[in-house]
């Protein structure tokens, strides 16, 4: 069958540069579900994407789908003919509906009996009528963070569309969505080539664009953006600061790259280096450059959307905003300077944490109180905890976390060594944030670690407390990010703690402030970061491994060791053994049961000899627990196999006299109950 080429560019002013990929990519996963519908395919799908243009491009598309055969049942065959083979009243109303005579009719077997029915060819449409359809639907559904309609339209879309072209071979792909016809002209670079021009051949349109300066290629323009920045980095003598997000950024903010750099006077270098990085990636989206020895060079590398005629004024443009820029924040730096960061912990009196929980000067009485008691816990220091945490916030109350948000943390750590706080006290009022993103690193330092989780579970507790919690996909505090925050610190350092008791905690010192939590408890806390690990862990585990495991521990760090013990075990022959003698043991077991009292005497041979081989083993595997050898602990349990089986083979354990009754219950759960502290078997499936 005969196939054609399909290019949609949709043409807009110009997107934010976080709209175009997930744009991109729900036009490409809508445009397959139109093909898949239609029993059509096509040989490549390509998007392509700058800030005033996302486009998709098809290759091999059939011009027609198939045709297709069709059956209709009607009447059943014995109502539709009678014995004689004349057609029924029913078959003729039937058969007429359906615009056939009678005769026509032929037997259809199905589950239910013989049918009559008709079996008819469904011409296939062309592919041209059924893209004119469906791409306006497609067009409309396009998901953005923000949308927004012009002039007297009704349509929604992330930015004005100035233009639509969809060419199906030769010819256009005729549509109109809210008064936009599509048609089969595209426009060059605003600037540099602002004239439509035809779009008569699918497979040269890129390279058109490119001719008329839009680097369409996503992936192509972001390498010019990386290598020319390199080049002018190495130029300077310098090495470039690779900033992946920035780089991101950047590309989708033009559509035709040319890096350029610059220079700030030396004076800025005084200031905390991360002070003029931030100014260069947040406001003005420039990369800073280093020095051989890793040192920030006062210089930068801009990104124009053109190469401009002279473009000595374009930088001197770049520079003068810039300096701008990094003058205000000397002149904070040094206003700051005048007043000692813990002078400034009082003005947070004046700052609201919110308006349910008090100001931020609160949080730092509670974090005074909750961050020491977790040092304790992870052998730090509970006074330097103790200092962090009463400094923590100081810096939110500064000139220059004041006008540049990012800084906070940052600034604190650099104040506070500059007023000669201890550096471990320092570095924690940076990691107190840490995690900020996904792929960031977490705290490492003792006190560090302290502040970070006492900042989490205080938010975590404060906001559940009041009510705050989050749902579905609205989570405006960043609770789901606190909880994961909380776990990648207590496993990538390796701490083993219970975070029920810093839960408990934290309840009680919001408690001691007379603040009543009403809408929450530390049970629903905790349970609400066990469900965030669980997430984090089913791509890699199996979900009965997961959910047996955190059963029974409410220690993070040590809930992935035996999930990953178990996993290993799977893989081992005697996982099967060890996985039976632990469900026969506990099964039987009636929830609400409890223990005989004191020692367990007995004269039956079965149950003597399963008490004494696993008294044998009781220690060794409370040992192996102890030591985290997981591992160890399940396959001493695969050794007790022989006696359970014997047990059960040769004693009633259900007896109807109640004491023996009981005390053959009593040996399997004191069995059942140190086994229970590695997992609740139960719950693992073989």
């Amino acid at each position: 069958m005969k196939a054609e080429n399909f290019i949609l560019e949709i043409g807009t002013e110009e997107l934010p540069a976080s709209f175009i990929k997930p744009a991109l990519k729900s036009i490409k996963e809508q445009f397959k579900k139109i093909l898949s519908d239609s029993k059509l395919s096509a040989e490549s799908l390509e998007t392509f994407g700058t800030p005033r243009r996302l486009i998709l491009i098809a290759s091999g598309i059939p011009t027609k789908e198939p045709d297709r055969e069709e059956i209709i049942t009607g009447p059943a065959w014995k109502a539709a003919f009678d014995e004689n083979g004349n057609p029924t009243k029913a078959a003729e109303g039937f058969a007429r509906s359906k615009g056939v005579s009678a005769k026509e009719l032929i037997k259809i077997e199905t589950e239910r009996g013989i049918y009559a029915g008709i079996k008819r060819t469904i011409k296939g449409r062309e592919t041209r009528n059924i893209l004119s359809e469906k791409i306006p639907e497609l067009i409309k559904s396009i998901p953005f963070k923000k949308s927004m309609r012009w002039g007297n339209g009704n349509l929604r879309f992330g930015r004005p569309i100035r233009w639509i072209c969809a060419i199906f071979g030769k010819e256009t792909v005729s549509f109109s969505i809210d008064g936009i016809k599509s048609g089969n002209l595209s426009q060059g670079h605003r600037f540099l080539s602002p004239e439509p021009f035809d779009v008569s051949e699918v497979d040269d349109f890129i390279s058109e664009l490119e001719s008329r300066y839009v680097i369409a290629d996503i992936q192509k323009r972001k390498s010019l953006i990386l290598d020319g920045a390199k080049d002018l980095a190495e130029r300077a003598g310098c090495i470039l600061v690779e900033d992946e997000d920035l780089l991101e950024e950047v590309t989708n903010l033009v559509e035709f790259p040319y890096p350029m750099l610059g220079s700030f006077e030396e004076r800025f270098l005084q200031l905390p280096e991360e002070v003029p990085i931030v100014v260069m990636k947040e406001h003005q989206r420039y990369f800073s450059v280093r020095d051989k020895n890793g040192n920030l060079k006062n210089y930068f590398i801009a990104v124009a959307n053109i190469k401009p005629p002279e473009e000595e004024l374009v930088r001197h443009g770049y520079e003068k905003v810039l300096r701008a820029r990094l003058s205000d924040a000397l002149f904070f730096f040094n206003e700051d300077r005048k007043k000692k960061l813990e002078e400034r912990v009082p003005e947070l009196k004046g700052v609201v944490f919110h308006d349910k929980l008090g100001t931020m000067f609160e949080k730092v009485e509670r974090l005074q109180k909750l961050t020491p008691k977790i040092a304790e816990l992870i052998e730090g220091n509970s006074e330097k905890a103790e200092r962090a945490a009463f400094l923590s916030k100081a810096d939110l109350v500064t000139e220059m976390v004041k006008e540049f948000t990012e800084l906070q943390g940052v600034m604190g750590k650099n104040y506070a060594l500059l007023d000669g706080e201890d550096p471990e006290v320092a570095e924690a009022i940076f990691e107190q944030y840490l995690p900020r993103f996904s792929d960031d690193q977490t705290a490492k330092t003792k006190t560090g670690i302290a502040l970070s989780l006492a900042e989490k579970f205080d938010n975590i507790v404060g906001f559940f407390g009041v009510g705050l919690k989050p749902t579905g996909s609205m989570d405006p505090f960043a609770l789901r990010r606190n909880a994961i925050g909380i776990i990648r610190t207590l496993t990538e350092n390796g701490i083993l703690i219970d975070i029920m008791e810093i839960a408990n905690l934290a309840f009680k010192i919001y408690e001691s402030q007379g603040k009543e939590l009403p809408e929450s408890n530390p049970e629903e806390v905790v349970n609400f970061i066990k469900e965030r690990l669980k997430a984090l862990l089913s791509e890699n585990f199996r979900q009965d491994t997961i959910d047996a495991v955190l059963d029974v521990t409410n220690n993070i760090t040590d809930a992935v060791e035996r999930i990953k013990a178990i996993d290993e075990l799977r893989k081992d022959e005697e996982f099967e053994t060890v996985l039976l003698t632990m469900r026969r043991v506990m099964n039987i077991i009636p929830a609400d049961f409890s223990a005989t009292g004191g020692e367990i005497e007995t004269d039956n041979e079965y149950e003597r000899q399963l008490l004494e081989a696993f008294k044998t083993i009781k220690e060794k595997i409370e040992k192996d627990i102890e030591l985290g050898d997981y591992k160890s602990a399940l396959l001493r349990i695969g050794s007790l196999k022989r006696n359970v089986d014997l047990f059960f083979d040769n004693v009633m354990v259900m007896d109807k006299n109640e004491e023996i009754k009981n005390r053959r219950l009593s040996i399997l759960k004191l069995i059942s109950e140190t086994l229970s502290q590695l997992a609740n078997f139960r719950n693992i499936r073989s």
